[in-house]
C-alpha cells in the first residue's frame, strides 16, 4: 500500500510540473488572469467598442481601438470616474492655447511701434515714453520686457533701441538689466491721429437732428 501511495504521489508531482491550465486561468500574453501583473499589463487598455474586420468590412467604419476589451473592473473604474482622467488632457490643451494667446497679447502690448518714435530722428516721442513707463512699472514681472519694432533701415532700428535704452536708464526704479529686443511687428489697430480724424469727420458730416411731428391726437392732448 505504501508503495502504491508513493507511485501516485510521483505521478501527481510529474503531472503538476508539465501541465498548465488554459483559459480562464491564463491569458494570451502568458499572465495569469486575476494576478497583479495581469491587471497592471491591461491598465492602459482604451475604453469603448473595438473595431473588427469581418465580411470584408471594418466594423465600425470609423477609427476605434483594436485588441482585447477592457477588463470588467477597469470598465467600472472608467464609468465611475468619468470624465477623469481623459478630461485632464482636454483641459491641458485648452490651457496651452490660452497661455499662447496670453503670451502673444503681452508681446504685442510690450512692443514699441513706429508711431512711438519720431520718424526723423528715431527718438521716443511722448506717446512712446508714456508706453515705456507703463511697461516698466505696470506690466507683470513674467512679461516685463521691451520690444522695438524693426524699421526698414537698420540705422533707424539702432536709433530706436538707443533711445529706449536711454529712457530706461532715466526712469526711476527701472531695472537697468532689462533687455531691449527687436522684432518684426505691425501695429494692431490704428494710430491715434487716424482715429481722431475718423471721429472728427463723422461729427462734421453728421446730419442735424430732426424732431418728428406728433400725431393729431398727441397735439390735442397737449
Amino acid at each position: 500500500m505504501a508503495r502504491l501511495h508513493g507511485i501516485v504521489a510521483l505521478l501527481l508531482l510529474t503531472t503538476a510540473q508539465v501541465a498548465q491550465a488554459d483559459w480562464p486561468f491564463w491569458s494570451d500574453d502568458g499572465l495569469r488572469r486575476g494576478s497583479k501583473e495581469y491587471y497592471e499589463a491591461h491598465a492602459s487598455d482604451p475604453p469603448g467598442a473595438r473595431q473588427v474586420y469581418k465580411d470584408g468590412k471594418l466594423w465600425p467604419p470609423f477609427p476605434r481601438p483594436t485588441g482585447p476589451h477592457q477588463l470588467f473592473v477597469h470598465k467600472y473604474h472608467h464609468t465611475h470616474y468619468w470624465p477623469y482622467p481623459y478630461v485632464c488632457d482636454d483641459r491641458e490643451s485648452v490651457r496651452t492655447f490660452v497661455d499662447a494667446q496670453v503670451s502673444n497679447g503681452w508681446l504685442s502690448s510690450t512692443t514699441l511701434y513706429d508711431f512711438h518714435f519720431d520718424p526723423a530722428t528715431g527718438d521716443l516721442n511722448s506717446a512712446g515714453k508714456e508706453h515705456l513707463y507703463w511697461i516698466v512699472h505696470h506690466v507683470p514681472m513674467e512679461y516685463r520686457q521691451v520690444h522695438v519694432a524693426i524699421g526698414q533701415d537698420p540705422k533707424v532700428t539702432t536709433e530706436r533701441s538707443r533711445s529706449v535704452e536711454i529712457e530706461l536708464a532715466r526712469l526711476g526704479g527701472s531695472d537697468p538689466s532689462m533687455p531691449v529686443l527687436t522684432r518684426y511687428a505691425d501695429p494692431v489697430g490704428r494710430p491715434a491721429s487716424e482715429v481722431q480724424a475718423i471721429f472728427r469727420s463723422a461729427q462734421e458730416n453728421m446730419p442735424p437732428p430732426i424732431l418728428s411731428q406728433g400725431s393729431g391726437s398727441d397735439a390735442e392732448s397737449e
